[in-house]
């Protein structure tokens, strides 16, 4: 059972991890066909356009769990923990309203190429823009997650250090 919940937890991570690797063997693969053997692959873009969008988005979600999307700190390192998490508030509601809009982006997207499939394996747009919204909507509850565990400790910080304020009266 933990095995699987384990799985579960880690698959954005299993599938853009999975799609990266084959993105970059097929291109590999591409590049010495084309120049070694003179024969190009004729459907290596459709599938390289395929498994980048799904290592994007499935990448996404894994960046916003690990706290690993860029961010520049310089000036949210410099404030009172009461400030920085008024920031930190703020800027979770603008990503989310963001990641809102995108996701309502792919998704429309995603609706409007269903009868379109790819010219060498027939594969349905819809299948290879669905990676859009499933991403962004779990990036979504990456970030809601990583942001209540922040919230908890800073409050759970903040309490502490209150009750200390209180003994030492």
């Amino acid at each position: 059972m933990k095995k699987i919940r384990a799985i579960l937890e880690n698959l954005d991570a299993i599938i853009s991890g999975v799609s990266l690797t084959i993105l970059v063997c097929i291109t590999l693969a591409g590049v010495v066909m084309r120049k070694v053997m003179g024969q190009p692959f004729a459907w290596l873009e459709e599938m390289q356009l395929f498994f980048f969008i799904w290592t994007i988005f499935f990448g996404g979600s894994v960046a916003f769990r690990t706290g690993g999307q860029v961010s520049i700190d310089l000036i949210a390192n410099r404030l009172k923990p009461k400030a920085r998490r008024v920031l930190d508030m703020f800027d979770y509601i603008a990503t989310v309203l963001i990641l809102l809009y995108l996701c309502k982006g792919g998704y429309d997207l995603m609706m409007s190429v269903s009868g379109k499939v790819t010219p060498y394996f027939k594969i349905s747009y819809t299948f290879i823009d669905m990676a859009a919204p499933i991403g962004i909507v779990l990036m979504i509850l990456q970030y809601t997650l990583m942001i209540v565990k922040e919230f908890k400790g800073s409050w759970k910080m903040s309490d502490d250090s209150a009750k200390k304020g209180d003994e030492s009266l």
